[in-house]
């Protein structure tokens, strides 16, 4: 409520104004509402635990509006993504003191007063951090990984230097949290960013994705004809014999093979039999148009998650959001003359396609650091693709009339003329 309260003079402002950003102020709003509604509409779930679960879904989708509010600031833009760099390195040497030398007396109370089932695996416990699981530990390092590469498309030599000191930092950071949804995400985001991310014009791009596509069924054929262990090889290769050997054995090395193979592993398998049930649940006409309310079932997945609870429409409207979002910053990555403009949409899109994917088995987006970063990231992509969009239509010049004089604030980045 105080954050609504305090986003009041935002919102009016947003309303006054006929520009590219209404779809998006409107889809957000609409998104916020709704689940609003379905804390107390149509949920099985009782008031004071679905409120209590809504903290986790409505609070940060404000942080849309804090990120327009704030979009054409560049020095604070790119501040932000420093404090998560540094704040990344911070992390990620807690969590490998973590793993050498062990917890502290606070964090083993903390470990032994929770009902946290997977903190800990055949007994041993995962590192995370200062954060409050594995997970978001892992998705930390994530974004830290996405800063790395802005500052190494904006910086000088300095900073090319430090991504390549911190690289292989955050790699086997969240190589030993176990999270294997983000291993797969760090993979994509390379990929992602040193080969679709670049190519300019839809075309070229859906050849690169059928290139890539291609290319991963020939890794999975030569995987299987030779039986070469695969990505599993490669995690054992990176690893070695560091860390606690007995760690890297079950929850990295072994972990792996699940990646590569996810029907042969337990709990991949466990969440497919309960989206299965879902599916069949969804026979019931109130389940498929309704769901069973905000809260009111975890599975395990973003997508299955908004099905369980809002039906067949509350998985197509987040489907829909995410390819909103990645649709604008491409389109901003292909037209924008701004190349600080482009490469943070860039940064963007790739954190857009990550958690997109990531999402498949876990509800990224509804914990930090995904939840603050998703909406408050997106606020200022939209923000500034709007920026860009005016920029442009302003500087067409009329037939027969004198050239248009340059629009303040339009260069992002650099000083108003």
């Amino acid at each position: 409520a105080f954050i609504f309260l305090g986003l009041f003079f935002e919102f009016r402002e947003q309303k006054q104004k006929s520009n590219s950003t209404a779809f998006y102020t409107k889809l957000v709003s609409i998104y916020f509402v709704y689940l609003l509604l379905r804390v107390f509409l149509y949920n099985i779930s009782p008031p004071v635990s679905a409120i209590t679960k809504f903290k986790y879904y409505g609070p940060a989708v404000l942080l849309f509006f804090i990120g327009m509010h704030y979009a054409t600031r560049f020095s604070l833009i790119k501040l932000l993504w420093g404090i998560t760099i540094i704040t990344g390195f911070i992390s990620a040497f807690y969590g490998l003191k973590q793993l050498y030398i062990g917890y502290s007396v606070a964090e083993n109370l903390w470990i032994n007063s929770i009902s946290f089932s997977t903190l800990a695996i055949e007994g041993i416990v995962r590192p995370f951090s200062f954060f409050i699981a594995p997970v978001a530990f892992a998705d930390y390092l994530q974004l830290a990984t996405i800063g790395l590469l802005l500052f190494w498309s904006w910086g000088q030599k300095s900073h090319r230097i430090l991504v390549f000191i911190l690289i292989p930092l955050f790699f086997f950071a969240v190589l030993i949290t176990s999270v294997r949804s983000s291993w797969i995400g760090l993979m994509a985001t390379f990929i992602l960013w040193f080969t679709v991310i670049n190519v300019r014009g839809q075309k070229k791009r859906f050849v690169v994705i059928i290139f890539l596509g291609t290319a991963y069924i020939l890794f999975e054929f030569i995987h299987e004809t030779f039986n070469t262990g695969g990505l599993s090889n490669l995690i054992s290769l990176a690893t070695g014999s560091i860390g606690g050997d007995n760690y890297i054995k079950l929850l990295v090395t072994e972990r792996s093979s699940a990646v590569t193979n996810p029907f042969e592993e337990h709990s991949f398998v466990s969440r497919v039999a309960l989206w299965r049930y879902l599916l069949y649940l969804s026979k019931e006409p109130v389940n498929a148009l309704m769901g069973r309310g905000l809260g009111s079932l975890k599975a395990d997945s973003l997508y299955f998650t908004y099905f369980a609870e809002f039906g067949y429409p509350g998985v197509i409207f987040i489907i829909t959001i995410f390819i909103a979002f990645i649709k604008k910053g491409f389109e901003l990555i292909d037209n924008s003359q701004n190349s600080n403009k482009v490469i943070l949409a860039k940064g963007v899109t790739v954190m857009n396609i990550v958690f997109a994917i990531v999402s498949i088995t876990g509800t990224h987006i509804h914990n930090f650091p995904g939840d603050v970063y998703f909406w408050f990231w997106n606020g200022v992509l939209i923000k500034i693709a709007a920026e860009d969009d005016t920029a442009t239509m302003t500087a067409k010049p009329v037939s027969g009339s004198a050239s248009p004089l340059p629009v303040p604030g339009s260069k992002f980045g650099e000083p108003d003329t």
